[in-house]
């Protein structure tokens, strides 16, 4: 494994929650996949609707589709993990408060005969590379999550470009959650980079 840490922020939406009571009151909470995946919204959600009167809706997207469903205005909490697109977030005015709460690592998991040879390895990306070099098979979430921006990004500093990527056998785009591409990964015998609350 090899990681690299990623924070976990909410940011708080811009509106007024409606004046009713508050045993009255409803919140949209944009959530990422990997947080709801985790079962740890299940367990403290109920808690704070009953302290507070206030039910939490939760909708589970990768951090892109969340921030965009922010932005449509249709979320009033938002818990997402790419510290760069929260701070254009908030600097377009969509968001008041940016607040780091947790932290989480992403890590490359890959098959056990490592064709690539980078267990133990250190270096992310001198891991895609290896990986690119052995055209070893990579799964990839490509549905603008954090953890697909974090994983494009250090593609990038490897010296590769979705649009490179793309066209190759060994690269595979599933526009899917972190679960889903841990099961393609594993189907596959292939790489891929994930966080590793997950």
């Amino acid at each position: 494994m090899i990681g690299i840490r990623s924070v976990l922020a909410v940011a708080a939406l811009i509106g007024a929650i409606d004046a009713a009571p508050a045993a009255e009151q409803t919140i949209t909470l944009v959530s990422t996949t990997s947080l709801a995946a985790t079962g740890l919204l299940a367990n403290i959600l109920p808690q704070f609707t009953a302290k507070t009167g206030i039910t939490v809706n939760v909708v589970a997207q990768g951090t892109g589709k969340a921030l965009d469903t922010a932005r449509r205005g249709d979320a009033d909490v938002v818990l997402v993990h790419d510290p760069a697109a929260e701070r254009e977030f908030i600097d377009e005015g969509y968001g008041t408060t940016r607040r780091q709460i947790a932290w989480n690592d992403f890590i490359i998991v890959g098959p056990s005969s490592d064709p690539a040879r980078i267990v133990g390895g250190h270096d992310v990306v001198a891991a895609l590379k290896a990986i690119a070099l052995a055209r070893s098979p990579f799964v990839s979430r490509g549905d603008k999550s954090g953890t697909n921006v974090a994983e494009l990004r250090l593609w990038r500093d490897a010296g590769r470009t979705l649009e490179a990527l793309n066209p190759e056998k060994w690269y595979r785009d599933i526009g899917g959650g972190m679960g889903q591409a841990l099961n393609a990964a594993s189907a596959m015998n292939a790489y891929t980079l994930a966080d590793r609350g997950t």
